[in-house]
């Protein structure tokens, strides 16, 4: 029975729904917490009236497990080219993808979901773009970022903070950026790709504190940006952080080091966006 609860819990993630609003009182929430983690049975017919109750057939439910993965899989694929394409400025690169993206069928509330965040990115991917937005559109920016609360989602999730985190205060945007940094302390506990999202979050928080001469803000996050592991997938976002610190410690000499051999591999469009 574990996998009933194991294919409601990621129904209900799919639908953007808590555990109260799934169980519908069907069931008590308590039980239905339950039968997620596989400790308590469901009976066919509460289970068929909770389906029922979000307009899901046994059919849907029971559908093409191999399918729905494989497309998760080129989903997610798709999105870490996508994150490369507008860290670039690959306007060309973001439109393709988004295209691929909205190919993928049958379009699922992560699939859905996954597009609009890409729609979002391309929107608000460099500082013009985002000055142009008036205040409805940033509020409504906000609320997209938060519509889904799933582990599944927050890798997008955090790179679309990221690109857009200048639509927030900067007492906002601190205030978020050390939520995030408590809610993922321990290090040794993340993945490869979630330390990436992270990373350039920090990167693009400290840019924006620096150029407004708030120094102060930039030492925490670029603290944890130091303390994260040497991999490789890091490298980029890590030689940031340190060209950060040269300036913040007046060493321009280093800055300008970092700044050249940037150039030379092939960076030469995000280095004229860099601060000096």
């Amino acid at each position: 029975m574990n996998y009933i609860g194991k294919k409601l819990k990621s129904l209900r993630q799919e639908l953007g729904l808590t555990q109260t609003e799934m169980a519908a009182g069907v069931i008590s929430v308590s039980f239905y917490s339950k039968v997620e983690r596989g400790l308590n049975d469901i009976g066919v017919n509460d289970f068929l009236e909770i389906l029922q109750k979000h307009n899901v057939s046994p059919q849907n439910f029971f559908g093409d497990y191999k399918l729905e993965k494989d497309n998760k899989r080129k989903v997610t694929m798709l999105m870490h080219k996508f994150v490369r394409a507008a860290y670039n400025n690959d306007e060309n690169e973001i439109n393709n993808i988004i295209v691929e993206l909205k190919q993928v069928k049958p379009r699922t509330a992560f699939i859905k979901f996954s597009i609009v965040q890409a729609k979002l990115i391309k929107n608000t991917n460099n500082i013009n773009k985002i000055k142009s937005l008036n205040k409805n559109q940033k509020n409504e920016l906000k609320r997209a970022i938060f519509q889904k609360d799933t582990e599944e989602n927050e890798y997008h999730r955090i790179i679309l903070i990221a690109n857009i985190i200048q639509i927030y205060s900067l007492e906002e945007a601190t205030f978020l950026m050390n939520s995030i940094l408590r809610r993922y302390q321990k290090i040794d506990n993340l993945d490869k790709k979630l330390m990436l999202a992270l990373s350039v979050l920090i990167v693009n928080y400290v840019d924006w504190c620096y150029r407004r001469n708030k120094i102060e803000l930039c030492y925490k996050p670029l603290r944890y940006l130091g303390n994260l592991p040497n991999y490789i997938e890091l490298a980029l976002t890590k030689i940031l952080g340190c060209y950060y610190e040269d300036l913040i410690n007046n060493q321009n000499t280093e800055a300008s080091n970092i700044r050249t051999i940037l150039i030379k591999s092939g960076y030469d469009e995000n280095v004229k966006n860099m601060v000096k």
